[in-house]
């Protein structure tokens, strides 16, 4: 079978599924990554599900082509509300804000389980998004660079387990970026962005006259790149 090839920010999301488990892609768009997972024989089903009628009509196309109708299940609906609990116990949701992957999870506490595997991908926020999972009882397991054009995401493994939640909780959220580490190139350079857009609102801030906020903004900036490695002065 000739797979279309993914790009970097699904194929790192492919990369970190289990071999053998059963997956379920939220906001499936064309269907390209349950169609790469189910049609390279890492996986032996999948869901696909999107909130709208449109992207889900062209991943029913995208499965039909790979002849995988009967391993992969497209469902319409709401982040989570068409996967039952025992359907999937690895979860993708990729290309969506941090916010919105999670409202998706709060609103499924059935994954508020360790036999589920969470990838998440999100497109803007992802400090909105860590500081809910921490706060929900979900530990970052790992989590990645990546580079599609000019811009740099991040993908976060996470799982159910409070204790260890707890534990990173005690660093913001915008500075945790668990495992990421400034050896990589990818993840030094995502850092040293993440630090620039929180001194560019830092700024607004204080010019709107928010100065306890935007200084509070600020440290956490320089926390970050110092997590990059960058040395004080640097700045």
């Amino acid at each position: 079978m000739n797979l279309r090839p993914l790009t970097p920010r699904l194929a790192l999301c492919a990369s970190l599924v289990r071999p053998g488990s059963r997956v379920a892609d939220i906001g499936t768009d064309h269907g390209y990554l349950p169609v790469y997972l189910v049609g390279g024989g890492i996986c032996p089903g999948a869901i696909a599900a999107d909130i709208r009628p449109g992207p889900l009509s062209r991943a029913a196309e995208t499965v039909e082509r790979a002849g995988l109708a009967g391993h992969i299940s497209l469902r319409l609906g709401d982040g989570l509300a068409p996967v039952r609990p025992e359907e999937a116990e690895d979860i993708v949701i990729a290309g969506m804000g941090g916010e919105t992957i999670a409202a998706i999870l709060a609103a499924a506490t059935w994954c508020q389980s360790g036999r589920y595997h969470l990838i998440l991908q999100p497109m803007s926020r992802p400090e909105a998004l860590r500081s809910f999972l921490f706060a929900g009882g979900y530990a970052i397991e790992r989590e990645q660079a990546v580079q599609e054009g000019k811009r740099l995401y991040t993908v976060i493994q996470a799982a159910y387990a409070p204790e260890a939640a707890a534990k990173q909780a005690a660093l913001p959220a915008a500075v945790h970026c668990g495992g990421l580490v400034p050896s990589d190139p990818l993840a030094k350079a995502y850092l040293l962005r993440q630090a620039a857009r929180m001194e560019a609102a830092a700024l607004a801030l204080r010019q709107a006259g928010g100065e306890e906020k935007a200084d509070a903004l600020f440290r956490t900036a320089m926390a970050v790149r110092q997590r990059s490695g960058e040395r004080p002065d640097g700045v």
